[in-house]
């Protein structure tokens, strides 16, 4: 395998990652720096001794005569040797800074590299290092108040910056604090109130990040920090991808790289980034959208701040959960497209395959593609091996589950590091299996429970056409692999490869039950769907959690049932409210989704009206399961009545399945109540108590006659 462009990436390398500076060079900087602002205070009180602005009252005077005087400029003289005498201390610690930086030569501090890395203007330095100054030294602060001259006024507003720079910077200042300017377009300095008399506030992290203080132990909720753990060398990608990234970031260009990386669950989107990142000497931070305020102005201030944090902190920023903002949402949409163009410093989207990209034209697009079996099973291979795992075929695990890369290393470390190891073989892969099925359950229990009771085959009764179906559909499951991978079918059918059946029928033909039998005769899990921790309120959230509920099934091989489905899979309505636009869309959305599906589904609906016409089109099979006739419903009262039953008397199976037109719910119903009947009364078990048990059933649901039907 040839190896990979060993060019830096430069587009990686802003200069705030790593100062050059030495520790020692970036604290003499920063005091002289702040002895500095202290100086430059210390004149401007002066100043204003000097004019008359500041004074005390004298009683031989007019109140107020010698600060009215300096207000209007016409007053000068009242301190001449400590006007002189805080000039020279300005100089002198200018001429000290400048030698530092002299001896520095090149190598950029913090301030100097934020200043690079945003684009700020000599005279923004200045305006950061003032609003830090207070923030380091206390003194500082106090000095401030004097020079106010009142309490009531801000601690630093733009006057204040103007008396402290130089009022011959007035208007540089004044431009520097517009809104469409660094200071403020990113966030660095805050305003509140009208200018000039609102208050201006630094970030706190840009104070931190400019007097070099560490960033440990400080957490950021907002910021999910990725450090490296395989290099690009040793990634399960195609190379080929890997070397258009690097040569993307490897170009020299002025405007900050913008990547977006799309793919399944666990295939390593991720890992990509965190890998091309430490080639630059960074880590990852991972923000997700899905966190952040609905409301679209909040959220896209909130993603700024975030960015803006990962930026100080030298981190590259991976913005995450944008598909989950709707289509719809225009102005959120809108808010974060100008969030991410704003953002001055390179940055990574991370996406499920086939989203919509939010930024403009320019971006590199590495769309990861899933990965065959083949491929599954050498990264079982791989991960086992650094793990020292001992399994002969790891082929079975690359066949059972279609996890990606990321998800088999995490489960291979996890297991590793148990204190009780496996002992054997079979041990290993049930450890193994027990570990991804942790982290399909965190991704599916959000949405869906685990049933883990099956019924078999020889627990049910149905016609023998029907069951030829089910039979049908099974063995399509078992020799998937062989007619589209073997036979050559997954190139010339590229939609619908999944298998999707609806089971419709009255209220307790067994539906729900047959869903189970198939499920346990594959050896597949089943999840039953839950369509109220689906549905959200918010736009976007249902198809995000109808997305990742889709491929969490197919990433674990496990059924999906969907009870009562027409809730979920109803029929698309004339969009007469924006309630049913969005509804129209969750449709629109689940019709795609079951195109590319290619897991197993069991829809049930007892009716079938309810379904749109399109899912119907789209579903592998439709099995219509019949009210049971009365041959059927004898075979049902002999199946629920088990053999170690204590039974008094002989039970006529016939005579109740003629008389009484049940349903199978209601004969397992009433077959259980008999039970319990005969046990309270502590005698065997009778036909009498069956009969009393089906009556029970006819007056809870208000038939006073028995010989009607219960379905």
């Amino acid at each position: 395998m040839d190896a990979l462009p060993d060019d830096p990436l430069v587009r990686l390398q802003p200069v705030s990652a790593d100062p050059a500076a030495t520790v020692a060079e970036v604290a003499e900087a920063i005091e002289l720096r702040l002895q500095l602002v202290a100086a430059r205070t210390h004149l401007a009180i002066a100043e204003a001794w000097d004019s008359g602005r500041l004074a005390k009252q004298e009683a031989d005077r007019p109140p107020f005569e010698s600060e009215v005087f300096g207000l209007l400029g016409v007053g000068e003289g009242y301190a001449v040797d400590d006007l002189d005498r805080a000039r020279a201390h300005v100089h002198a610690i200018e001429e000290m800074l400048a030698a530092a930086e002299r001896n520095r030569s090149s190598r950029p501090t913090p301030i100097e590299a934020l200043a690079r890395d945003f684009g700020i203007h000599a005279i923004g330095v200045v305006i950061l290092l003032v609003l830090a100054a207070p923030r380091l030294r206390g003194e500082i602060a106090r000095l401030y108040k004097i020079l106010a001259g009142s309490d009531r006024r801000p601690l630093v507003d733009e006057q204040l910056l103007v008396q402290i720079i130089g009022r011959s910077f007035q208007r540089q200042i004044g431009r520097e604090l517009d809104a469409d300017r660094p200071l403020r377009k990113y966030g660095l300095v805050h305003l509140s109130g009208e200018r000039p008399n609102g208050a201006i506030a630094i970030d706190p992290l840009v104070v931190r990040y400019i007097s070099n203080r560490s960033y440990e132990g400080e957490v950021d909720r907002q910021l999910e920090i990725r450090h490296v753990e395989r290099d690009l060398e040793e990634l399960e990608m195609p190379r080929a991808l890997i070397v258009k990234a690097m040569r993307y970031l490897a170009l020299p260009d002025p405007a900050p790289a913008r990547i977006v990386v799309r793919g399944r669950t666990g295939i390593g989107r991720h890992t990509l980034l965190v890998s091309l990142a430490a080639r630059a000497g960074r880590s990852v931070a991972v923000i997700d959208v899905g966190t952040l305020s609905r409301e679209p102005l909040e959220m896209g201030e909130a993603l700024a701040a975030a960015l803006r944090r990962a930026m100080l902190r030298g981190l590259v920023p991976c913005v995450d959960g944008l598909e989950t903002v709707s289509e719809e949402s225009v102005d959120a949409r809108t808010q974060l497209a100008a969030v991410l163009r704003r953002h001055p410093g390179p940055l990574a989207v991370r996406l499920p395959t086939d989203a919509h990209v939010i930024l403009d034209p320019g971006y590199l697009l590495l769309d990861l593609p899933p990965r065959n079996e083949l491929e599954r099973a050498q990264s079982w291979t791989t991960a086992l091996e650094r793990h020292q795992i001992e399994l002969a075929d790891p082929g079975d695990l690359a066949a059972r589950y279609r996890v990606g890369p990321g998800i088999i290393e995490r489960v291979c470390r996890e297991v590793s590091r148990r204190p009780e190891k496996p002992v054997d073989a079979a041990d290993w892969v049930a450890a193994l299996d027990e570990a991804v099925r942790q982290h399909l359950e965190n991704r599916l229990g959000k949405t869906a429970t685990r049933v883990s009771r099956l019924a078999s085959w020889a627990d049910i009764v149905l016609p023998e056409d029907i069951i030829d179906s089910l039979l049908e559909l099974t063995a399509r499951v078992r020799h998937r692999k062989r007619v589209y991978e073997q036979w050559g079918f997954d190139r010339s059918i590229t939609t619908a490869r999944g298998i999707t059946a609806l089971f419709q029928g009255s209220p307790g033909t067994g539906k729900t039950m047959v869903a189970g039998v198939i499920a346990r005769d594959l050896g597949l899990e089943l999840y039953r769907v839950d369509v109220s921790r689906i549905s959200s309120k918010w736009l976007g959230e249902t198809e995000k959690n109808l997305g990742a509920l889709f491929d969490a099934a197919e990433d674990g091989q496990v059924m999906l049932l969907f009870d009562e489905a027409d809730s979920l899979f109803g029929k698309r309505t004339e969009v007469k409210t924006s309630n049913d636009r969005y509804a129209n869309m969750e449709v629109n959305y689940l019709l795609q989704r079951l195109d590319s599906f290619e897991g197993i589904a069991i829809l049930t609906t007892n009716f079938g009206t309810g379904i749109d016409p399109a899912f119907k089109r789209r579903l592998t099979y439709r099995v219509t399961f019949p009210f049971p006739d009365e041959e059927m419903r004898e075979q049902l009262w002999r199946a629920l009545i088990p053999p170690q039953l204590p039974v008094g008397g002989a039970i006529d199976f016939a005579a109740l399945a003629q008389r009484f037109r049940l349903s199978g719910g209601y004969i397992r119903n009433a077959a259980l109540r008999a039970a319990f009947l005969a046990a309270e009364e502590g005698v065997p078990f009778t036909q009498g108590h069956l009969e009393r048990a089906v009556r029970m059933e006819f007056r809870e649901i208000g038939k006073l006659a028995e010989s009607g039907v219960l379905e």
